[in-house]
């Protein structure tokens, strides 16, 4: 949990050639986990300005594909 502001980070980092099924901790009180970086995405999609994180739905697990960062803010 951040001092300077009332979010969180969750960072899944997958190495593998493989994809991934990470299952997600519950994000802190009423928070729910928005998508702000995956690395394997294209285009505009892999990193995303602040106000347009995605929604997960669901919220407890993320794909994550081969050989990349995802970064997820509960907020």
């Amino acid at each position: 949990k951040s001092t300077l502001a009332d979010y969180t980070l969750f960072i899944i980092l997958n190495s593998n050639f493989k994809v991934q099924v990470v299952k997600l901790p519950p994000a802190d009180g009423k928070k729910q986990w928005h998508r702000v970086i995956d690395t394997s995405l294209s285009g505009e999609d892999d990193l995303l300005d602040p106000g347009k994180e995605i929604l997960l739905n669901p919220s407890d697990v993320y794909i994550a594909n081969p050989r990349s960062t995802v970064v997820l803010l509960g907020k």
